[in-house]
């Protein structure tokens, strides 16, 4: 896990200082909401809602083509409301997480893709509105990766449409072999969520 980071914060330190140099770059924010579950917790469905919005800036290359920087704060999880066949629980994960996109534009849509990384600000899990301390505990750092559709409804403003799932775990748990989609990354809980977001960018 360190050595995928390290060549994440390489590319990170890269695309810094190219924006430092490049004459076509911009920023923005943006704020939405996010979807989530955890894959292995053997529950289902993006229950848990939360908060999700940052600043971002970006270099341009060529008309089609820019690399996009991120932080943002994020809320993820996973939330199983209670019925006669399960009783409430929700894990809430907050993290600053730090995003590294591809964008490519087409008409008035672009498509994005890249990793991301995550760092766990708090974690709270309960049951029955009962916390109690995450066993075993959900790691500091996560590498994520990133695909998106942006409709661009005028040259500044864009709807974000986000899928957003881990590549490593996110704590030492074991997932059912028959549940989890990521068996080529190796087993255990991963995040896997779906945001929403409406993103306002100005040019330098």
């Amino acid at each position: 896990m360190i050595s995928r980071i390290k060549i994440f914060l390489v590319a990170l330190t890269c695309l810094v200082l190219t924006s430092l140099k490049a004459q076509n770059f911009g920023g923005g924010i943006y704020a939405g909401m996010a979807g989530s579950q955890i894959n292995g917790d053997n529950l289902a469905g993006y229950d848990q809602y939360g908060f999700h919005g940052g600043f971002l800036t970006y270099v341009g290359w060529g008309k089609r083509s820019k690399a996009q920087l991120e932080i943002a704060f994020i809320q993820k999880g996973a939330r199983e409301p209670n019925s006669d066949t399960s009783n409430f629980y929700r894990a809430r994960l907050n993290y600053i997480e730090i995003p590294l996109i591809y964008q490519y534009r087409w008409g008035e849509f672009s498509f994005e893709l890249g990793p991301a990384l995550d760092i766990l600000v708090s974690a709270q899990e309960e049951t029955f509105g009962v916390e109690y301390a995450s066993e075993p505990p959900f790691y500091t750092l996560n590498l994520t990766g990133i695909f998106g559709i942006n409709w661009h409804f005028t040259e500044r403003m864009y709807i974000n449409l986000r899928t957003n799932n881990s590549i490593i775990p996110i704590r030492d748990v074991n997932a059912p072999r028959t549940a989890s989609p990521y068996i080529q990354f190796g087993y255990g809980q991963r995040n896997m969520v779906l945001s929403f977001a409406l993103v306002y960018t100005f040019d330098r």
